[in-house]
């Protein structure tokens, strides 16, 4: 019966589609609206999503009552569309476009490791991708990045599917224009000249560039294309003027690549960022390396386009001027089919045990730290945090129960169980986070229970000022229609000098500063820390 069971599971792609989706839906949904929106990102998005649905204004992105030219509206109006239900935004449907961008991102993969290795390349490629620290966090909250990634995704499988077939293709390729259109509303031009670059390199690579400048029908693209994206960009431009439109084309997308006003890092950043971030199967990537060196059949020449799409976007980013870890998601697709190339190659492959060794030296040293770690894990909590030791026992308990079990694995070449071992540690890791490690950093990095006092102090209709650091938290939680932001200057007087009853919200650190500004008293209401932050809450008058 068991038997039956696989064979059916294998045979039919819907039932496929339907347990990746199964298990990648618990994965980026459980338990995804049961935290607060941290700072800075999450409650910016957000806000700017509550003003745009309150506003009925669904041309230009607003936040605190002003334009916000840093990205384009796909984002903004897709959490407008999951808010809907609740009449309101909410923590679940802020993060709600990520998650299922995620899910679905997953399912690209495995359509193009189906297409370009395997059905089993495939399962394995988009369990790697769910799986991996970085993508599993940032599609567990509201964030740019994963829709980006699925977009681009989708955009170069469809291209594959034209690539890789002798009819019918022109559909696929259009469909590529599509959702090129789709990631270029996404975070601006970005969307666009990734998956070009790509293509375009892999033709060049293969040959084939002139012979596909025909087949792509790149007219016909570029009339959707731009149906897609300059609909909203005129609209947007007689709205917004044009310095709205320069805004997010030239300073914020082409001045972070070429010469950004911040996140400046080394040129070897990612060198060192990605393996952490890749976890676990950044330590199979030196083994995709060595096993390409070596391969030299047929197979190889499959390798060859998540190869380019790896290290195109690997060097764009590179070349950059500003750096984040998250840049790089678009290139996570393309690592996963790399790493469940080899898994597949040679885990389920007999003839090749003697390669074994490329996939269990890693596995060797990754649980082996994993083991050193739980071990260690107890005693670090016991002397920072001695009232979540219980919690840290349980985890500790856990990564080496699994950890052995996998070294068990690895020492009888059962490659299989090892695989399957490293997906079931991620599983239990990801439960225990969001049910022990994630309500407690919740708790030290949630701006919304100062918020809910200070909504305790100050009656709706009052005026909130703050300085010097992120306002979107303050926004969003206080409900305000506005907050003022003000400088260490005279500014400051002129919002206290009032009969009315005026608040604001400051550092412990600039509450002296400003006594040469302030003419009047200053009443200390509340104090509070938000994640590293301390802040007071003071007001010009005190209540009758």
């Amino acid at each position: 019966m068991s038997k039956s069971v696989v064979n059916y599971f294998w045979r039919h792609t819907h039932i496929q589609v339907a347990f990746l989706v199964v298990v990648t839906g618990f994965l980026f949904i459980f338990d995804l609206g049961n935290r607060d929106l941290w700072a800075p990102d999450e409650p910016r998005y957000a806000q700017v999503a509550l003003e745009m649905l309150e506003g009925k204004n669904f041309i230009l992105p607003r936040l605190n009552g002003e334009i916000y030219p840093d990205k384009p509206p796909l984002l903004f109006w897709l959490i407008d569309l999951f808010s809907m239900p609740f009449n309101k935004v909410t923590e679940f449907s802020s993060r709600l476009p990520s998650a299922l961008a995620g899910i679905g991102c997953c399912v690209a993969v495995f359509f193009l490791g189906k297409i370009i290795f395997s059905r089993r390349t495939g399962i394995i490629a988009a369990l790697i991708l769910a799986t991996n620290v970085n993508f599993l966090f940032i599609a567990r909250r509201s964030a740019f990045d994963v829709l980006l990634t699925c977009f681009i995704t989708m955009s170069l499988l469809c291209f594959y599917s034209g690539y890789s077939r002798d009819s019918k293709r022109t559909l696929f390729f259009l469909l590529s224009y599509v959702f090129m259109g789709l990631a270029v509303l996404t975070k601006g031009p970005l969307g666009l000249i990734l998956p070009v670059i790509i293509i375009v390199s892999f033709l060049v690579m293969e040959g084939k560039l002139r012979l596909y400048c025909r087949y792509m029908a790149i007219g016909r693209g570029c009339i959707i294309f731009s149906i897609i994206v300059f609909t909203w960009f005129i609209l947007a431009s007689f709205e917004g003027n044009r310095e709205y439109v320069n805004e997010i084309f030239n300073n914020q997308i082409m001045g972070r690549f070429f010469n950004s006003w911040k996140d400046k890092e080394p040129f070897y950043y990612y060198f060192t960022r990605f393996p952490i971030e890749f976890l676990p199967w950044s330590i199979f990537i030196p083994g995709v390396v060595i096993y390409s060196i070596k391969e030299k059949s047929k197979e190889f020449q499959s390798f060859h386009f998540p190869f380019v799409w790896f290290v195109v976007i690997f060097i764009f980013f590179l070349i950059a001027s500003g750096k984040k870890g998250r840049y790089l998601l678009p290139l996570y697709p393309a690592a996963s089919l790399l790493v469940a190339w080899i898994f597949d190659s040679l885990v389920f492959n007999p003839e090749k045990r003697k390669s074994h060794r490329i996939i269990c030296i890693p596995g060797y040293v990754l649980f082996g730290l994993v083991i050193v770690a739980g071990i260690s894990l107890p005693f670090v909590v016991n002397t920072y945090l001695p009232e979540q030791i219980l919690y840290s026992v349980i985890i500790s308990l856990s990564c080496i129960s699994v950890s052995i079990l996998s070294l068990v694995f690895l020492y009888r070449r059962k490659t299989a169980g090892f695989l399957m071992s490293i997906f079931l540690a991620v599983l239990i890791l990801f439960i225990l986070s969001v049910k022990i490690v994630i309500p407690e950093m919740n708790t030290k990095k949630s701006a919304k229970p100062f918020c809910t006092k200070i909504n305790a102090i100050m009656e709706p209709e009052e005026k909130l000022a703050l300085i010097g650091f992120h306002k979107e938290a303050y926004l969003f939680y206080t409900g305000k229609k506005h907050i003022k932001i003000v400088e260490l200057s005279h500014e400051i007087n002129d919002f206290f000098d009032s009969e009315e009853r005026r608040y604001l919200i400051i550092k412990p650190n600039d509450l002296s500063s400003i006594q040469k500004w302030i003419k009047g008293p200053i009443h200390i209401l509340l104090s509070d820390s938000v994640g590293h932050r301390e802040f007071v809450f003071v007001s010009n008058k005190m209540k009758d």
